[in-house]
């Protein structure tokens, strides 16, 4: 049995503050050691899930903060940005996870695929809570953007208005662009896992009973929709003064009157 201390200043040590022995424990493949080609790619399929996980759980803890931030009167948002952040971080390195997936051998995963029961994906509590944080449930904007779209109302601005405004100062627009990059973040990630089981399993069934592509596309969402048609509308509005300054400066050199 091992100390949490380290033995010569009995404070928490490198392997007792992270748990290491019993987090290299917790990898358990199925395939018998005596197919080790197998038996590595299944425990490589195991630590990127593993990891997969924790991160999702961080996603979680940061975007419950971040709600949590804006239900309070003295909510700073400094600490929602700083939260809304680290989240959309963790999103980039769940996309790069999912891209390692890609590397398994097909013929591995075909041999302890089938080991796999009806364990899947789909099954996690942590994807499960994160879509329901999001909105992506089809039930409503979900409480990160509901909280935001509240404090947006009680400064008594408009969304398009703010997004078309693009003032980098605003922090009302530097949530904005903070909840773009955690969408455009998510809408990867979930993008990234389709490319993946595409080139992996194609349209076979999944292994908890779902339809397995059929099912991810059919749940693929975009978090937010009605921030992206505010910024959509914003470009639209742009590109038409762009155009109509165009045809005033064509209009003016006609005439030879001078154009500042």
């Amino acid at each position: 049995m091992y100390s949490h201390l380290h033995p010569a200043t009995e404070r928490p040590s490198y392997v007792g503050y992270l748990r290491i022995p019993e987090l290299m424990s917790l990898q358990h493949p199925l395939t018998p050691p005596d197919d080790p080609r197998t038996f590595r790619v299944e425990h490589f399929f195991i630590v990127v899930h593993q990891c997969s996980e924790l991160l999702l759980r961080q996603v979680i803890l940061e975007l419950d903060a971040a709600v949590d931030c804006l239900a309070m009167t003295d909510g700073d948002v400094e600490d929602w940005l700083e939260s809304v952040g680290r989240a959309s971080d963790c999103m980039v390195t769940l996309r790069q996870q999912a891209e390692l997936l890609g590397r398994l051998p097909v013929e591995c995963f075909a041999a302890f695929r089938q080991r796999l029961g009806t364990a899947s994906g789909a099954q996690s509590a942590h994807f499960h809570r994160l879509r329901t944080i999001l909105g992506l449930n089809g039930d409503g904007p979900g409480p990160l953007f509901d909280g935001y779209l509240r404090l947006l109302d009680r400064s008594g601005r408009d969304l398009a208005e703010l997004v078309a405004g693009g003032l980098r100062g605003d922090p009302m627009f530097r949530m904005s662009q903070a909840l773009a990059e955690l969408a455009q973040g998510v809408w990867n990630w979930q993008t990234t896992h389709l490319h993946v089981v595409t080139r992996m399993t194609g349209s076979r069934s999944g292994t908890g009973g779902t339809t397995g592509l059929e099912y991810l596309t059919s749940r693929l969402r975009t978090p937010f929709p009605q921030l992206w048609a505010a910024r959509a509308e914003a470009h639209a509005g742009q590109a038409a003064q762009t155009r109509s300054h165009g045809q005033i400066r064509g209009n003016a050199e006609t005439h030879g009157v001078p154009v500042a």
